[in-house]
């Protein structure tokens, strides 16, 4: 990007920190809202949403609150930004525009970024990805319960002799998991590559080049993605004005933990970096949406299937977290299933008629 010339990938960066901002004010009003509204209801039979929206708010704490709140204002401020990518730009070539920068000549530069195009292979790479990544995935968590790490929900003892608490013993209904697993997943799958490979990426390669492209967005999804509250955090005063901002801290002091730096945040960006070449070596989304649904749905399915082993060593967590997205073991996952999306794919050739 030029120097002094305002680019759409910091408008993209701005844009998530207002909705941090603006979701940390509205999330104790949410709650006041949410709780105000169950207690209203409690008992009480009425309108079937409304019930449910006062059961689900009854049973949610202040956390989940502030996830909300932070995706509510992530849709609003979504046409303040749509308008605020169009500022400047005067009507014909990008290419005559000071966001333009030139990319490699293998590349597929237009002043459009790199076009998403037609794929006739498209089913195939869907299903591959899936397979590739769900298959994969699943093998490292047979893996770690073999190694004692994890043990089956359906078993009273570890492979390392550790016995679990019969309060967790359960039977494993395998087609209720599947059965919730597999929409979830592919719904996540396709609304996230949309969103991050399908339009952020286009907005990054019309500014940089491919490599710092991935890089950037690779971190930007992990950085999105870590933002979820530390498991077990407790706000003193949940309806206090200010009580947004002190969620948002303790979100934020997690950077400074070297373990979920390395076992979570280092596997996310990972994840993106992944994504992001594959919808650059192929120029389609099929094979990232595949890829993000085949990690979505092996993750879910062991978490349905499995218990963490309690007691593990600390040094233990840098390779096996508590799920199969932490730890240095999934990131090798990570990195092998990278290695074949290049293997199984090759770079497009420049488009006829589009200039370099």
């Amino acid at each position: 990007m030029r120097s002094g010339q305002q680019s759409d990938v910091l408008k993209i960066f701005a844009y998530v920190a207002g909705t941090l901002i603006l979701g940390a004010f509205l999330a104790p009003w949410l709650y006041q809202a949410g709780k105000g509204l169950a207690e209203v209801f409690a008992g009480k039979e009425g309108n079937k949403a409304i019930e449910w929206l006062a059961d689900a708010a009854r049973r949610s704490d202040f956390p989940r609150f502030f996830n909300r709140a932070v995706m509510l204002s992530a849709i609003i401020l979504i046409f303040p930004l749509l308008s605020w990518l169009r500022l400047g730009r005067p009507p014909g070539s990008f290419r005559d525009t000071p966001w333009s920068l030139p990319l490699p000549d293998h590349a597929v530069v237009t002043d459009r970024g790199q076009p998403l195009h037609r794929n006739p292979h498209g089913w195939v790479q869907f299903g591959t990805g899936f397979f590739l990544a769900a298959g994969l995935l699943l093998f490292s968590g047979w893996v770690m319960v073999q190694s004692g790490c994890f043990v089956w929900r359906d078993m009273t003892h570890s492979t390392r002799g550790v016995r679990m608490p019969t309060s967790l013993l359960e039977t494993i209904e395998w087609g209720k998991a599947v059965k919730k697993a597999l929409p979830a997943a592919l719904v996540i799958g396709l609304i996230e590559e949309t969103l991050f490979r399908g339009v952020l990426f286009g907005i990054f390669l019309r500014a940089m080049r491919p490599a710092p492209a991935i890089a950037i967005l690779s971190f930007l999804f992990a950085f999105v993605h870590f933002l979820e509250p530390p498991a077990g955090v407790v706000i003193a005063d949940p309806e206090a004005s200010g009580a947004g901002f002190v969620m948002l801290g303790k979100i934020f002091a997690r950077f400074g933990d070297p373990m979920p730096m390395v076992s979570s945040f280092l596997v996310l960006s990972a994840v993106g970096v992944v994504l992001a070449y594959s919808r650059y070596r192929t120029a389609s989304l099929w094979l990232p949406v595949g890829l993000h649904f085949g990690w979505v749905f092996g993750e879910k399915i062991f978490k349905a299937a499995t218990w963490v082993v309690p007691g593990l060593p600390r040094e233990v967590h840098w390779f096996v977290g508590e799920t199969l997205k932490e730890g240095l073991l999934p990131f090798s996952v990570v990195a092998v299933t990278g290695i074949l999306v290049h293997a199984m794919t090759r770079a497009r050739e420049p488009i006829a008629g589009y200039r370099s």
